[in-house]
């Protein structure tokens, strides 16, 4: 039987300390959220999408935060029992989401905020892939090789 794999992939933009405080917390979430027999991996990239620097620039000052960065932060899963389902990833990216939906006028919300002000707004994009075809299957085990992955040829060779 060949293992289940799914991916969930967060495109934030962010001040690169609200980065890092979310990437700690949501990599814990991500490595406690299935039994150990599922295999976990995550992967950071630098990303640039011009929708969230405009949205983060408009929630927030920079004088405050500094200069956002764009980052997709992409966890995979692969699991051999065939337990992960698609709910119980939506379940996991949506505690995941759950640090970066603080209330921004919260000013005890733990979240970075500068004196007397308001906290970061952090914009976001979630992309799951929960029943990939061969080429998403692929693509999943070359960016998250610690799966060790076996991608199948897409030609048949005779």
């Amino acid at each position: 039987m060949q293992a289940v794999v799914m991916e969930c992939r967060i495109r934030v933009c962010a001040s690169k300390s609200r980065v890092r405080k979310f990437l700690d917390q949501a990599s814990s979430r991500a490595f406690n959220a299935f039994p150990k027999t599922v295999k976990y991996s995550l992967v950071v990239e630098d990303s640039d999408s011009r929708l969230l620097r405009r949205q983060w620039h408009r929630e927030n000052d920079v004088d405050d935060f500094g200069v956002p960065v764009g980052k997709d932060i992409c966890f995979a899963f692969a699991d051999p029992s065939g337990r992960l389902t698609e709910s119980k990833l939506e379940s996991l990216s949506r505690d995941i989401l759950a640090d970066l939906e603080l209330d921004p006028w919260d000013s005890d919300s733990g979240v970075d905020s500068p004196p007397g002000g308001a906290a970061e707004s952090v914009p976001w994009i979630l992309t799951l892939s929960t029943d990939p075809d061969h080429i998403s299957r692929a693509e999943i085990a070359a960016r998250h090789p610690m799966l060790e992955l076996r991608a199948r040829s897409l030609i048949a060779t005779s």
